[in-house]
């Protein structure tokens, strides 16, 4: 009785093992992670400034995507960072990102 015991496991063992190493072999997993691009590094000279629309009745600014972007009766587009020294404010003092250093 204590024989069967033993041969079981190696019954269900090998077509196991067979198997996980068939899954490896279509799934690449051995062959390491696939690099990705990576973006190069931009200088100040790249950066692109994110557009607003501008209130020019209220004197506030409204990011892409948010409600009142290009929807005001009053306004215009322009820089983030044009838009800061002409003495415009961002909506719910949140701006958009733009990197204003300048």
């Amino acid at each position: 009785m204590v024989a069967m015991l033993e041969v079981k496991p190696l019954k269900y063992l090998r077509p196991l093992a067979a198997i996980l190493f068939g899954l490896l072999l279509i799934t690449g997993a051995g062959s390491g992670p696939v690099p990705r691009a990576t973006p190069a590094p931009q200088d100040d000279t790249q950066k692109k400034e994110i557009r607003v629309w501008v209130n020019t009745n209220s004197g506030i600014y409204h990011c892409p995507g948010t409600r009142w972007y290009g929807a005001t009766k009053q306004g215009k587009y322009m820089g983030e960072c044009e838009a800061l020294k002409a003495g415009y404010r961002a909506a719910y003092y949140r701006p958009c990102g733009t990197d204003c250093k300048k």
